[in-house]
């Protein structure tokens, strides 16, 4: 049984130039311990399928279909409710942490307050408890560090920090927007290294949101490769980034840099991405598709299985293009 299972995932915005459809009809299904990769360019709709489950939508956003977390319906329940879900059972790190942290208040502070208030501990148990948590996220002299303000520490040192929080309640979902996001290769391959541990240690299933198809290679099970608010691919990272079913995911892969080519030139997918307020009749990779046909254009392709677990929606998947 899937931990989290969404379907039929629909999300837009009500803007002054009418509406803006950024998730059309995706479903995303993660089980406890696996790790998922949401992998898109930026305004693909991976931010705000989060955003959705977790109901932290933008004032003017509305989102439609099923989000179950544990069998429970998660999708449009009240605040209080909600609360209860995102401090116990899921959490989530942002792409910038120095917009997620008070910038007015101690770390320490921070941290003990998540406790104090959601797991009923006394302030100085919540301060022992997240300096444990801070030195095991390998941030050094965490015992002295943890009464400095957000402005003190590192990028690094910041999304450490942010990993601990989210981690406070030992939450069961973990979903991690872009955490990597402005950080040398270094710090990137510690938060990531983070991430596997604390999955290994406490059986949390990940959600991994990202444009780095580089980084879901050695890191997860499964991805869904998003464009335009669909699903162009999905299936277990080995076989979708082994044999790409879709001409998005090829351009991805041919985007990332690796040191066996011959020259440092890095392939670019010409094109911009679609408006999201104006729907497209068929595919939305259409226009900027090195493998178009007519039939593209006005018919929209279905996710369809090719191979178990495997699915893609393009009219001409399984076609030899040589």
């Amino acid at each position: 049984m899937s931990l989290l299972k969404v379907r039929n995932l629909h999300v837009s915005f009500e803007t002054a130039d009418g509406e803006v459809n950024a998730v059309n009809g995706v479903d995303l299904a993660v089980s406890a311990g696996q790790s998922v990769a949401v992998v898109g360019e930026s305004g693909s709709g991976k931010s705000q399928i989060m955003f959705a489950i977790m109901g932290l939508l933008a004032r003017n956003g509305a989102a439609t279909g099923s989000v179950e977390f544990d069998g429970t319906e998660i999708l449009g329940l009240g605040e209080a409710a909600l609360n209860r879900v995102r401090a116990r059972q899921i959490a989530m790190i942002f792409q910038d942490p120095m917009t997620s942290l008070n910038p007015y208040m101690r770390i320490s502070d921070q941290m003990t307050e998540v406790l104090t208030v959601h797991s009923g501990m006394k302030p100085r148990e919540a301060l022992a408890e997240a300096v444990q948590l801070l030195d095991a996220m390998g941030l050094p002299d965490a015992g002295r560090r943890i009464t400095m303000y957000p402005h003190e520490f590192s990028g690094g040192m910041r999304q450490r920090v942010m990993i601990a929080m989210a981690l406070l309640c030992r939450p069961r979902l973990l979903i991690a927007d872009e955490p990597t996001t402005a950080l040398d290769v270094t710090v990137q391959s510690q938060i990531m290294q983070l991430l596997a541990r604390m999955r290994a240690e406490f059986g949390t299933a990940i959600i991994l949101v990202t444009h780095d198809a580089g980084l879901v290679a050695g890191n997860c099970d499964e991805v869904m490769v998003l464009y335009g608010g669909r699903i162009m691919e999905s299936g277990p990272v080995r076989r979708v980034f082994a044999a790409p079913q879709h001409p998005y995911t090829s351009g991805l892969l041919q985007a990332v840099p690796r040191l066996d080519r011959d020259d440092d030139s890095l392939a670019a997918i010409p094109g911009d991405p679609p408006d999201t307020a104006r729907r497209p009749a068929g595919c939305p990779f259409a226009p900027r598709c090195p493998s178009v046909i007519g039939r593209c254009h006005d018919e929209l392709p279905a996710l369809v299985l090719r191979a178990p677990g495997h699915a893609s929606a393009c009219h001409r998947a399984g076609e030899s293009r040589t």
